[in-house]
């Protein structure tokens, strides 16, 4: 096959269709490329028209979306490799880190111009960013300079960590065969032969890792062989390394099948790696384990971590033991280095957030301190790996303030078999959840303690029943169909939040100004509508020190029916302000597609703590967009939000 040279964005769309093992509507593409529809389009018939007779396409399925058809997935393996890929600065970092790490005495600066296409000034610029990369940051390898040539510093463990990484990074784990990437140092057979030793060895001594784990290993052991077979043994190892037994056994079958010599640093090396990947797979939760098998180091760094999230967002999880084996375990690989960055929760990441914006805020957050602390270069990944630990302590936190379950009475005006099936579907999707009290006939309804009862789920719309309970009553199909289950969801939210976090003491009208919820004069794109709405606000808060929203760095979040959450910290104020703004036409940019409607906030840091209910009210004002309008024409928020705290149905 020719090489074929596409951008990295449509290598993206190609890595989303093969992920996803099915259609994929345009409209998921463009949400998660950040481009419009007609872009993936266009994306797509140049993709089909690069790889053209290379037996892969990407089928458009009428109505429905885009499926990949490929009959030689090697061939859409090689599509993926780093070689004459140097569209993108992405890809020129990458192409630049590989050609240094296989090129073993000084390169001529003009080669590298020659051999990637680009100027010496664009090479100069990615050998300062690469350098800043790898040296400023783990694993601190430095890029030296003689006069028009540049190498890698000769540390041979620190190359060896980094093409690791790389090639544990772009494995193909969506493809059925399990096939690494295509490179020319070693092939399939190679993997698949160091694969069946290590499961074999490890069956018998009884060792768990898990496919990241196993794979990660897999690529260390071949990079180590690739490494030594060409002449760059490691010489020395920390005097605490031992040679493991399992990896022993490994080892001596692959140097007597491939007729090398290994020597003691080699087996120090590999066995060091080996402990830290089944330590990070360990199945055990034992807060002493984990402290006297961690560096003191990383658990200072996830006391810190915790401290800083009770000091800032007034959330603690200082008590969580789960979570601190977690972080901490987490921390110890990234210091260590054997962890790297990998897209395989990428497409679940990205689901959790729309459920969990708050959540998402936190796990940014976490990913900042993270990549400050241990001094290494973390992205989206980073936040993917983290967020669903933080939805677990949060739930655990939760279920420890609310006790056995939400006392609920059911209302049911069916009869018994129906009635049955109501709470039984209650149980499967609720239990746990909701204490469920009942069911109640119609005219029964005096009997439930009215004092006790945090919610009604009722099976006929009735306006008296709702004004004979201050507690808000929720109208459910026997069914619980999806409307029903977002009514109670919303719900369950808005009291996780009372439970779990700070409540804003004022009404909400005076953090919702009338003059800030407006509908905006006619933009052509969200960028400037988000600046318009900044300049409004700077205007009639009379702000000194105001700075631009970057929605390239900061995080923000997209909820559902294109309505669109960000916020900033500023001290010039007091107390918390939002911006409430109907965008009056679907508006995008190059990061956000579709955009409806824009709640811009500013929050002195004093106000923090309330970050989660404002989080909160975020996603109620997102789930009722018609209910929404009607504060653009005059409905206060306060009253919207009563409305939607007692159940108010979605139309």
């Amino acid at each position: 096959m020719y090489k074929v040279n596409i951008p990295s964005r449509e290598k993206k769309i190609l890595s989303i269709l093969n992920a996803k093992h099915g259609i994929v509507t345009g409209k998921e593409l463009s949400t998660q490329i950040g481009v419009s529809e007609r872009t993936i389009r266009s994306d797509i018939s140049h993709i089909n028209s690069a790889l053209n007779g290379d037996d892969i396409q990407v089928v458009a399925v009428h109505g429905k979306g885009y499926t990949i058809q490929v009959g030689d997935r090697a061939t859409l393996l090689e599509v993926f490799s780093e070689e004459q890929n140097y569209i993108t600065k992405e890809d020129r970092l990458t192409a630049l880190l590989l050609k240094l790490l296989r090129h073993d005495d000084w390169y001529d600066i003009g080669d590298l111009e020659d051999e990637m296409f680009v100027s010496n000034t664009t090479l100069e610029k990615d050998i300062k960013i690469l350098n800043k990369n790898i040296f400023e940051q783990h694993p601190y390898l430095k890029i030296e300079r003689k006069g028009n040539c540049v190498r890698l510093a000769d540390e041979e463990q620190k190359k060896r960590d980094l093409l690791t990484r790389f090639y544990a990074k772009n494995w193909d784990y969506d493809s059925k065969e399990g096939i690494v990437l295509k490179q020319d140092e070693f092939g399939e057979d190679l993997l698949n032969e160091i694969q069946n030793h290590i499961r074999t060895v490890f069956l018998a001594s009884q060792t768990h890792l898990d496919d990241y784990a196993f794979i990660y290993l897999t690529l260390s052991i071949a990079v180590m062989l690739f490494r030594v077979n060409n002449g760059h043994e490691l010489t020395e190892c920390q005097s605490n390394w031992e040679i493991d037994e399992d990896v022993k056994r490994v080892l001596d079958c692959l140097a007597q099948a491939h007729s090398i010599q290994l020597n003691q640093s080699e087996y120090c090396y590999i066995s060091q790696i080996k402990k830290q990947l089944v330590f990070l797979c360990l199945k055990t939760y034992s807060k002493n384990y984990v402290l006297n098998n961690t560096d003191i180091r990383c658990h200072e760094i996830v006391n810190e971590l915790l401290a800083d999230l009770l000091r800032i967002y007034g959330i603690d999880f200082t008590e969580d033991d789960k979570l601190f084996v977690d972080l901490t375990r987490h921390v110890q690989a990234l210091v260590s280095g054997i962890v790297a960055p990998h897209l395989q929760n990428h497409v679940l990441g990205d689901e959790l957030r729309k459920k969990n914006p708050f959540l998402g805020d936190i796990a940014h957050y976490m990913k900042n301190r993270l990549s400050e602390k241990c001094q290494i270069a973390l992205g989206r990944e980073e936040e993917d790996y983290l967020l669903p630990f933080i939805m677990l302590a949060e739930e655990a936190r939760y279920k420890k303030k609310r006790g056995e379950g939400i006392p609920t009475a059911v209302v049911s005006h069916y009869n018994e078999s129906m009635t049955h099936y109501l709470m039984e579907t209650l149980h499967r999707h609720y239990g746990g959840i909701l204490k469920l009290d009942g069911p109640y006939a119609m005219y029964d309804k005096e009997q439930i303690k009215k004092d006790e009862i945090r919610l009604i789920l009722s099976t006929v719309k009735m306006e008296a029943l709702k004004k004979y309970f201050n507690t808000p009553v929720l109208t459910v199909s026997p069914l619980i169909d999806e409307n029903d289950q977002a009514s109670i969801d919303l719900y369950l939210t808005s009291l996780k939040d009372h439970y779990l976090y700070k409540v804003p003491s004022k009404q909400m009208e005076e953090y919702f100004r009338k003059d800030l919820c407006y509908k905006l004069p006619d933009k052509s794109n969200l960028t400037s509508a988000i600046s318009y709405i900044e300049n409004r606000l700077k205007q009639e808060l009379d702000l000194k020190q105001f700075k631009a929203f970057d929605l390239e760095e900061q995080y923000y979040c997209s909820l559902s029916n294109g309505f669109l959450f960000c916020y900033q910290i500023c001290n010039e104020i007091r107390e918390t302000v939002v911006s409430l703004v109907d965008l009056g036409k679907d508006l995008s940019s190059k990061h956000r597609r579709n955009i409806k409607t824009v709640m811009y906030m500013l929050m002195p840091q004093s106000e923090m703590h309330t970050l989660g209910w404002f989080y909160y009210m975020a996603m109620a004002l997102a789930w009722y967009p018609h209910e929404l309008k009607s504060v653009f024409d005059g409905t206060s928020v306060e009253d919207l939000s009563i409305n939607i705290s007692r159940g108010l149905e979605k139309k």
